[in-house]
Formats: C-alpha cells, sequence, structure tokens
C-alpha cells in the first residue's frame, strides 16, 4: 500500500470512538482517533515516537478489523473486489473451499512418520512451533487462548490449565457461541478447538476461519478423538496448525499453546 494513500474511518471505527470503553486496546484507538482522511506520513507526524514499521502493523490491524479503510481511486482500471464483511456469522452461510491437491499432499507428508497402532486410527501430537513469538492481538503481554469444545469437562480442565500458565481464556461450544467469541475484538491469539461439535461441523469451521481476514493467520489447534488418518490429513490440509488426539494431559495443549506462539 503506498504511504500516500489516505485511510478513513468506517462506520464501525466511528461507532468504536463513541464507545465506553469499546473494544479496542487503549493504544489502537487512540490511533483510530488520530485517523481523518490521513495518510501514513501525517499520521507518523503526529506519532514521531513509534516506529513506522509499527505504526503500518498497526494500521493494517486496524483495517483488518474493519475500523479503517482505504478508499480505491475514482480512475482505477478495474473495480477492486468487494472485501467480504467481517461478520463471522456471513462465513458460516459460505460454503467451504475444498483442500487443494498440494495440501492434501502436505497433510500426507506430515503424517509420513506417524506409525500406526495395532488398532485403527493413530495417536498424534502435531505442533507447527511458531519460529519467533507472536506478539499479542491486544497488546500488552498475554495472550488469549479461545477453547471451543463440546465437552464441557475437556474445556474446564484444558482452561484451568491455560489460566494457571497466565493465559487468558474464552469458550465457545454452540454455533452462536463459537461466532459472537470470533466476532469479539481483539481477536484470540491461539484457537483450540474440538471436531465435533453439537451444531457445527467443526472441519467446515477450520476451513471457513482460515477464509476470514483476521482469523487466516492465527494458529488453530485441533484437539479431538477422531485420530483416523483421513480425518488427521483433512484438518492439516485445512489449515490446522496442530493436531491432538484426545485424552491428552491438560499441561500437554499448554505446551502446544505456547509452541506456535513462539513462548
Amino acid at each position: 500500500m503506498a504511504n500516500d494513500a489516505a485511510y478513513v474511518r468506517t462506520a464501525a471505527g466511528k461507532a468504536e470512538l463513541e464507545a465506553k470503553p469499546g473494544k479496542l486496546p487503549p493504544g489502537l484507538k487512540t490511533l483510530l482517533g488520530l485517523i481523518d482522511n490521513s495518510t501514513i506520513a501525517q499520521v507518523q507526524g503526529k506519532l514521531p515516537q513509534v516506529a513506522p514499521d509499527k505504526l503500518k502493523a498497526a494500521l493494517d490491524q486496524l483495517v483488518a478489523q474493519g475500523y479503517i479503510s482505504v478508499p480505491a481511486p475514482a480512475a482505477a482500471a478495474a473495480p477492486a473486489k468487494a472485501e467480504p464483511p467481517l461478520d463471522f456469522a456471513n462465513f458460516m452461510k459460505k460454503p467451504v473451499k475444498e483442500p487443494t491437491i498440494q495440501q492434501l499432499q502436505q497433510a500426507e507428508a506430515t503424517l509420513s512418520g506417524i506409525r500406526s497402532s495395532k488398532t485403527p486410527g493413530y495417536h498424534v501430537h502435531i505442533i507447527n512451533r511458531a519460529a519467533k513469538r507472536v506478539a499479542p492481538l491486544a497488546g500488552g503481554d498475554k495472550h488469549t487462548v479461545l477453547v471451543i469444545d463440546a465437552d464441557q469437562s475437556n474445556a474446564l480442565v484444558v482452561t484451568r490449565a491455560l489460566l494457571l500458565a497466565k493465559f487468558e481464556t474464552r469458550a465457545a461450544a454452540r454455533q452462536d457461541e463459537i461466532v459472537e467469541q470470533l466476532n469479539k475484538q481483539p481477536p484470540a491469539d491461539v484457537i483450540a478447538i474440538d471436531l465435533v461439535l453439537p451444531d457445527t461441523i467443526g472441519l467446515e469451521l477450520l476451513g471457513r476461519m482460515r477464509e476470514h481476514p483476521v482469523y487466516k493467520s492465527v494458529p488453530i489447534i485441533v484437539m479431538t478423538a477422531k485420530a483416523d488418518h483421513d480425518d488427521v490429513v483433512a484438518a492439516l490440509a485445512y489449515g490446522a496448525s496442530g493436531y491432538m488426539t484426545k485424552p491428552f494431559k491438560p499441561e500437554a495443549l499448554v505446551d502446544s499453546v505456547q509452541a506456535v506462539l513462539g513462548l
């Protein structure tokens, strides 16, 4: 994006400024208040103490969350595609894209070292470790983990372990709760999801999250009793950052969350 492109507040951004306290952390809300058809250079002039790369990252976050936008030039050669609505309820209505052959091949390659037991299925613990620490989306020092699991006993146990490990937690099980949590700002830094849910197909939910502008890069760890080869391949192909078969010790999930965040 060019540095002379002007950022403008959206209707959601104007509403956020009027809300008290609102959904944004103080730093981002202050930045939102400085934007009034402003270029990066103009905003940088108001915040000389902020490094340019950090300012650009914060502006990109406000754009991704729908609080500001950059109007397309009137003389553009071709009309730009409209940005999809960020409300996750809209994504629940969309068909899920099937994984590509390359994605399926990569998933198969990941499983190539997993040895089958005498009984059907696998004991699987696959985690993509972050190369460096991932900063919390809410700012500050604490990361937030959203636990999507209809098994209340398991959800309580892993949530307690995450809290003891100094993570913030959220929880959801039914579709309306899931949509509410996925629309909540700032977004969770990691999502731990069971594939077996009461009124939602977990695999399709995973695919829809990977198509959403906010959640396409958020680490998603599948934790489930579904351990057949095809289940694991499908989850990895749809974009899971990790796959853990139940039962597992709650400390194992804490370790996995720390790994995908580079902690």
